[in-house]
């Protein structure tokens, strides 16, 4: 057992290095390594476990059924506070989603079907007791958790899993033992996206949850008493991850995630579009009613929030053939500047004169004609569009050991709105459009070959990405269509989308973030107003 784990610290140190040595800008190559490193890494930690049983004493572990677990559980939501004649709705099993709620009697719309008082919410409070005083202190200022609190949720899950005598164990058992969430994936899962914003995006996700792990790990080592390494396997890490980022929900006003057993089995429909999930503040309870009616014997859903199918894939393991609050994250870059004096100084005329950034993101939308263009983008493409002596005029100048905001948001500016020239306008959507149909182009299948293949009856999976990729297709063209009417109209006509400015900010005076992120990465809450979480992501 020794020598095993000495092998798991000399694996983790090979994850880092490998890790360090790719950078940011990772090849397929390099990241098809990082995940065999970690298939290595998880053989060891089987191995270990292995060991571990053969030495220890044999327990004989009783058996439940399927139904047994569930019988259990609802028990102990009962013993725990829960009130069961609130509740109009039990756990199906072997549904088209795994599992899901399925109607006890006739529910009608706008009807509450479920209540669970507070006193059962898994929160981040409940989990950090829960390691003990040091084991406390040590995570609550551990800058990680600071920057991305849930995690502590995942370790708790990980603690708790290994305690028999957990006072959550019912709760447990009755969790999805794996998931087809991107913590799952090959990397043949990962190249069916090629071509894709969201592939860039899982790429980054799973680099970002490989850190943490490292990160954890080595912080257990040198801290005993929190988590035990030989517990503490990328297996359990990936499991408890999915599970929280799949069924987290926010409570406290928002400010923090928590685990809502029982409630978190209830599948997603975008019927209705609103969320009928709230926390009553009087009662402290969380109440969820019907967004349809629903006969006995159904399985009954909620409306998730808005969000594309990027997010769906990723962290509940499914995506819609038709979601209305799907879009493209198109990432603005100066792709057509080969000059890297040139390309400098448009990052600083960016910065300073638009309050924009290269690389920032931006959601293309389904229905460009009625919403229009992101109000960042045609800013952006004036500046890209610039010539060498525009550059050199417009450029500010710039002092010795100046830095660019690389990353994070912006405020945009009121100048980043105004027109340089007939000529730069024109410049500025021919580069836009150029930009799309390269994005276009940049699949490795055409919209109608991915049409043909839904024609062919793919598995589940596949199906998942197909809507992604044809959804993204559809939109880029409708985009594309776009913008050529807006330059077969003329530009300098072109009605474009503006930010409202104060008098104060109109006026030049600097401003602070408005908050929302571009950046990607574990540290982003999936969670939105209504909750993350969902049966489709499980397998059985």
């Amino acid at each position: 057992m020794i020598k095993t784990l000495a092998s798991i610290k000399q694996q983790i140190e090979k994850i880092n290095e490998h890790d360090k040595e790719t950078g940011y800008n990772i090849t397929i190559n390099d990241f098809k390594k990082s995940l065999d490193l970690f298939d290595g890494l998880k053989k060891l930690q089987q191995t270990l476990t292995t060991q571990k049983q053969k030495t220890g004493k044999q327990i004989a572990v009783k058996q439940e059924t399927d139904q047994q677990l569930v019988s259990n559980f609802m028990e102990w939501l009962k013993n725990s506070g829960f009130d069961e004649t609130k509740s109009k709705v039990k756990i199906g099993r072997n549904l088209a989603e795994g599992s899901g709620l399925v109607s006890t009697c006739d529910i009608k719309e706008g009807e509450e079907f479920l209540e669970i008082p507070e006193k059962l919410f898994i929160d981040i409070m409940t989990a950090l007791k829960s390691f003990g005083q040091s084991g406390y202190d040590i995570l609550l200022r551990d800058n990680l958790i600071r920057r991305v609190p849930n995690l502590v949720l995942a370790l708790y899950l990980i603690k708790e899993s290994t305690n028999p005598d957990s006072s959550i164990a019912p709760y447990l058992k009755v969790l999805p033992k794996t998931y087809s969430t991107i913590g799952y994936w090959g990397i043949e899962d990962f190249k069916q996206l090629e071509g894709s914003p969201v592939f860039q995006t899982a790429v980054n996700y799973t680099r970002g949850s490989m850190r943490q792990y490292c990160y954890f790990y080595q912080l257990f080592d040198n801290n005993p008493g929190i988590l035990q390494t030989s517990n503490f396997t990328y297996e359990a890490f990936i499991w408890a991850v999915a599970t929280v980022q799949s069924r987290q929900n926010p409570v406290g006003g928002g400010q923090e995630m928590a685990l809502i057993p029982f409630w978190d089995f209830c599948n997603h429909s975008s019927h209705g579009g609103k969320i009928t999930t709230f926390i009553d503040p009087v009662k402290h309870v969380l109440t969820c009613s019907a967004a349809k009616s629903y006969k006995k014997g159904e399985q009954v859903y909620m409306y998730y929030g808005p969000r594309p199918n990027s997010q769906f894939y990723l962290f509940q393991g499914f995506s819609l053939k038709t979601n209305l609050n799907d879009d493209y994250s198109f990432d603005m870059d100066l792709d057509n500047e080969d000059d890297r004096d040139i390309a400098h100084d448009k990052i600083h005329i960016l910065e300073e004169r638009c309050g924009l950034r290269v690389g920032q993101t931006v959601s293309l939308s389904q229905n460009p004609s009625s919403e229009k263009l992101p109000a960042e983008i045609i800013p952006f493409y004036r500046i890209a569009a610039l010539s060498p002596e525009e550059t050199k005029k417009l450029a500010p100048p710039q002092e010795e050991g100046h830095h660019h905001h690389h990353q994070g948001p912006m405020d945009m500016k009121p100048e980043a709105f105004n027109i340089i020239s007939e000529e730069n306008e024109k410049k500025a959507f021919k580069l836009l459009l150029d930009s799309l149909k390269a994005r276009l182009s940049g699949y490795p299948t055409t919209l109608a070959q991915d049409e043909q293949e839904m024609k062919n009856n793919p598995t589940t999976q596949r199906r998942y990405v197909l809507y992604i990729l044809i959804n993204e297709k559809k939109i880029l063209e409708r985009n594309i269509k776009y913008v050529e009417q807006l330059i077969e109209k003329g530009v300098m006509n072109a009605e474009l989308k503006k930010i409202e400015f104060s008098e104060e900010e109109s006026c030049g005076d600097d401003h602070g973030d408005h908050g929302h992120s571009h950046a990607g990465g574990h540290n982003h809450s999936h969670g939105g107003h209504g909750h993350s979480h969902g049966g489709h992501g499980h397998k059985h």
